[in-house]
């Protein structure tokens, strides 16, 4: 029996999620009123990086991760994971688009994520894929929002912010960089993806070397004094 819904209730579903997003987004504004409407959309990011990285390893099963199990049926809570995430990139997307905070790279990741949920939707064997894809594009999220609010509330200068700073640029260079390649190569080289999620895991790829070129570009600018002005005894 297909686990996926109809096209209409699948539409439905998509649309709640969306709203349920852009509720929490106002529900965050209304509670802590005086911030800005980065700081609501940051909050609301960083609930959904730290809940699908944990939802992504756990449905995914890394530590036990097969061939049979990457090609096994969707399963109810793959499913609602797809939408949930679809409902807040949809969100997040919409955001972005009104303050036009964000550079056309992260309009195209946003865009990418929304067209990939779909084709994960679409398909009866990619509930484990689609977690994997999650948990490797989110785990690095929870960092970048903490880095972001502590300096917001102005404590760049601690010793805080730096530990999360370079846990997130050594982690995200890592995972996206290392990790990211070696899937890449392995997913176009496999025969148990279809063109389309090939095509999509490319994508993923160019926005994620564009995103290291620019954290490379950041670390040569911020940390390249620092470094050349310490004296090493």
């Amino acid at each position: 029996m297909a686990v996926r819904p109809e096209l209409s209730t699948a539409s439905l579903i998509k649309l709640s999620s969306f709203i349920c997003w852009t509720w929490s987004y106002v529900f965050c504004a209304a509670k802590f009123p005086g911030k800005s409407p980065e700081w609501y959309s940051r909050a609301v990011t960083l609930v959904h990086g730290t809940v699908a990285t944990a939802a992504g390893l756990w449905q995914c099963g890394i530590f036990t991760l097969t061939r049979e199990r990457l090609t096994s049926k969707i399963t109810w809570a793959h499913y609602a994971t797809m939408v949930w995430s679809w409902g807040y990139f949809a969100f997040d997307l919409l955001w972005c688009i009104i303050y036009w905070t964000d550079s056309y790279v992260m309009l195209c990741h946003h865009i990418s994520a929304l067209i990939a949920i779909n084709i994960y939707m679409s398909k009866q064997y990619t509930g484990c894929t689609f977690a994997c894809t999650l948990a490797l594009m989110e785990v690095t999220n929870p960092l970048l929002q903490t880095r972001w609010f502590l300096r917001y509330e102005g404590c760049n200068k601690n010793i805080l912010y730096h530990v999360v700073e370079i846990m997130y640029l050594i982690s995200f260079l890592t995972l996206r960089g290392v990790v990211g390649t070696y899937l890449t190569y392995e997913i176009l080289h496999s025969d148990i993806f279809d063109m389309d999620e090939k095509l999509i895991s490319l994508v993923f790829y160019i926005v994620s070397l564009i995103f290291i070129s620019q954290i490379v570009g950041y670390v040569a600018y911020k940390y390249k004094t620092k470094i050349h002005h310490h004296t090493w005894i």
